[in-house]
């Protein structure tokens, strides 16, 4: 087999049928007799450690809502103790344990970890302070750890164009909060998504050909 560089992906072919340029031997010419198989005790362990952390989380957040409205339903405070199990759940199950791609680990945990943080602000009788300073704030790092992720691994750029475009449509969630006046402060919201266009540019300005060609291919430009 052969292998490309530019897109990571072994092919049998003179040329790569993804970006039409010519393959390399690949350096691994160890015959493999049978295939790498995972290590299913591993497995077996964070299946059973996922197993415990839902479960705790949901023993966690029914007993305190439960107490909640039986001691003091006029303020429910369980609603933290609720956002706190749903972020552990998904950090657990989905950010340490699970093997999905990087790209979604960053995602979803901007997306739970902003969640969480809405409802904490509503619950203290909404400041405001979560959708003018720390999801802005938390959708600014995001992007800028992907695109780092993609600056160092080039090769493998492909792997992480959905993400870094979707975290770039999520750059301007924060300017539309302000234009319904759910957030007040319009610099930040302005500036998170003046960061999603500028790096959007930037992409398509100093990427290479390919990736301008699957940004069309995906937006059906």
């Amino acid at each position: 087999m052969k292998y490309c560089y530019h897109c990571g992906v072994s092919v049998d072919h003179v040329t790569c049928p993804l970006c039409h340029r010519k393959v390399a031997e690949s350096i691994d010419n160890e015959v493999k007799l049978y295939p790498d198989y995972p290590d299913m005790t591993l497995k077996k362990r964070r299946t059973f450690i996922a197993k415990i952390v839902t479960f705790l989380s949901i023993v966690m957040a029914s007993t305190c809502f439960v107490i909640n409205l039986l001691v003091n339903p006029d303020y429910l405070w369980s609603l933290y103790v609720v956002g706190g199990a749903l972020y552990l759940f998904v950090t657990m199950n989905h950010t340490i344990l699970s093997s999905a791609h990087t790209g979604s680990k960053i995602v979803l945990q901007v997306i739970s970890l902003s969640s969480v943080l809405v409802i904490m602000d509503i619950t203290s009788v909404f400041q405001r302070w979560s959708v003018n300073f720390a999801i802005p704030l938390i959708i600014i790092m995001a992007t800028l750890l992907i695109t780092i992720i993609i600056l160092k691994k080039r090769m493998r750029w492909r792997e992480y164009v959905g993400y870094i475009l979707a975290m770039i449509g999520i750059g301007f969630v924060p300017i539309g909060l302000y234009i319904t006046g759910i957030a007040t402060i319009l610099w930040a919201c302005a500036g998170t998504s003046l960061y999603a266009l500028l790096t959007l540019i930037g992409m398509l300005l100093f990427s290479s050909k390919t990736f301008k060609e699957e940004f069309i291919r995906r937006f059906h430009l």
